[in-house]
């Protein structure tokens, strides 16, 4: 009888933390809903009619001002089809490279042994607490003193191989049975074969989700590009750049058109990939 009473508290309590949870999310997914409608409505607006009223629906819907994004919408000589291709070769290009390190250092670290692993391990771990803006200076200094900013070059630097993603990456390769590396060392296979041809492919669906999680992150990123990519600018750290000048134009509906075809791509990664991605991805981890 008191174990019945335990469950039935139990499913109520967490039908009531679900529940919460539900409203809480609900309510959050509304107001972005509503603030994207909110600026697709304003950016079909005139100027004037924008600045006069900024809730009502536009007396012209001026569909136009998103052909005068593509073609006023620049930044140091660079166009929006211009700021739209760095976005692409950074966004993936950074991404590929960051992800693709995890995995080599997270299964380096899940399935070799070797001296001072426990110790570069808790560093690991111990430079995870740094905030960003503790390493920022000493970073810009290596960057510029090596001279990848404001080249392709820059994305060398995405070549670390730690972070967030190492302890996704470490805890995967390390709940894979051995067999499969034993097996193919018995047929001869060497240890960069049994990684890219074996343990590799059994981690692309957390490659997969990591790759977009990550793509999102930096095609939404401009700080970084504003900092070492300067003449190279992004959808993001363009629009950063121009918002500032248009403080002296007043071309905000043009302003905001240009922010809503820069998240035309996120919006289609989101709606072909979401599911999948939440199919990966768990609680504190990442299923295989």
């Amino acid at each position: 009888m008191i174990k019945e009473n335990k469950k039935i508290l139990r499913s109520r309590g967490t039908k009531i933390v679900f529940g919460i949870a539900f409203v809480v999310f609900a309510v959050y997914a509304i107001l972005i809903y509503s603030m994207i409608g909110w600026g697709f409505l304003q950016s079909l607006k005139a100027n004037r009619e924008f600045w006069n009223d900024m809730v009502s629906l536009p007396k012209d819907w001026l569909f136009s001002n998103y052909i005068k994004a593509f073609k006023k919408l620049e930044y140091g000589g660079v166009s929006f089809f211009g700021m739209f291709l760095n976005s692409i070769w950074l966004s993936f290009g950074s991404t590929f490279l960051s992800v693709f390190m995890t995995c080599v250092t997270g299964y380096i670290f899940a399935k070799y042994k070797f001296c001072g692993r426990e110790v570069a391990f808790s560093f690991i771990l111990f430079t995870l607490t740094i905030p960003i803006v503790g390493s920022m200076p000493s970073a810009y200094r290596i960057i510029t003193s090596l001279h990848l900013d404001n080249s392709p070059l820059y994305l060398l630097t995405s070549l670390g191989g730690f972070g967030g993603n190492f302890l996704m990456t470490y805890a995967f390769f390390k709940g894979i049975n051995n067999a499969y590396s034993e097996a193919a060392e018995i047929d001869g296979a060497g240890d960069l074969y049994i990684f890219l041809h074996i343990m590799l492919p059994l981690a692309k669906a957390l490659f997969f989700a990591l790759m977009i999680l990550g793509v999102i992150g930096s095609w939404n990123s401009y700080e970084a590009p504003i900092l070492y990519l300067g003449n190279m600018p992004t959808l993001a750290s363009g629009l950063y750049f121009y918002r500032e000048i248009i403080a002296y134009e007043s071309n905000e509906p043009v302003y905001l058109a240009g922010v809503l075809i820069s998240t035309i791509p996120i919006f289609i990664m989101v709606a072909a990939f979401g599911n999948r991605i939440m199919e990966n991805m768990v609680i504190g981890g990442v299923k295989g």
